[in-house]
């Protein structure tokens, strides 16, 4: 008995072992060095920042909260939804929830979307559902980020930067936030969105999922116990993904027709 218990003991202290040596070679991995949103000068006009979609977007509002908490000329928008997503929700009930600013010639509004981790699942049309993974589901869906990313357009964003899904832990979901990527990329850029793929970013500079990696010469915890959404910090790096995008749209505008002249 003794025997077995100690060999139990000296199975479970190499499992152990291996967790905290796979975890060190995680913390080895030094992230990219991109640039922070907090380093971007606040825009002299107003912006608002309207963050849309599901938990994941979430966590991308509270980046932007912090990046630009320092701005008066910055509002922080809402629009998320925990377990919402473009199958189970409509484009029009999306775009219902969004209200452009009363004067759009004076606030630009940005418009920041990322949905999807909720939508391995069948979507409702008329009194049928398209199944998930079939021809039908996957026009239908391409055809709902396309039409989210034009009714935005059309309703007043300025720019409108749809966020891709990142790789994630689970193995069993990668292959189908990979389709649901794909599909969103190519219904976004057809609705005149700017897509931006996360996948690769979200490795964190490993050859894979990560939990943790070097940031500014400090291992880090990145990414959330259940291998899909962030800590904090992974939010304010994957926001990040934009910043060069993000310091155009919102550098002073130029008047049509009087190139030279900027609007304060």
């Amino acid at each position: 008995m003794r025997r077995r218990a100690t060999a139990a003991a000296l199975a479970v202290g190499a499992l152990v072992r291996a967790a905290l040596a796979a975890a060190l070679v995680a913390l080895a991995v030094p992230a990219p060095a991109w640039g922070r949103l907090d380093s971007l000068p606040c825009p002299a006009t107003p912006v608002r920042l309207v963050v849309m979609g599901d938990s994941l977007a979430d966590g991308l509002w509270g980046a932007m909260v912090r990046a630009f908490l320092r701005c008066a000329t910055v509002e922080v928008l809402r629009l998320t939804t925990v377990s919402d997503g473009l199958a189970r929700t409509a484009p029009e009930d999306w775009l219902a929830r969004y209200a452009p600013p009363a004067d759009p010639a004076a606030t630009r509004d940005l418009v920041i979307v990322q949905v999807g981790a909720n939508d391995i699942t069948s979507i409702r049309r008329g009194t049928r559902r398209e199944v998930f993974g079939t021809a039908g589901w996957t026009e239908l869906y391409r055809d709902r980020a396309r039409a989210l990313a034009e009714g935005l357009a059309a309703a007043g964003a300025a720019r409108v930067f749809w966020f891709g899904l990142p790789v994630v832990g689970p193995a069993r979901l990668e292959p189908d936030y990979r389709t649901i990527s794909a599909l969103q990329a190519e219904g976004a850029a057809a609705g005149g969105a700017t897509f931006v793929d996360v996948h690769r970013l979200t490795m964190f500079g490993a050859e894979g999922f990560t939990m943790n990696a070097e940031v500014d010469g400090v291992p880090r915890q990145l990414r959330a116990a259940d291998q899909v959404h962030f800590t904090d910090l992974g939010y304010d790096l994957v926001a990040a993904a934009i910043r060069d995008e993000l310091a155009r749209a919102l550098a002073p505008r130029r008047p049509a027709g009087a190139p030279g002249v900027v609007l304060q």
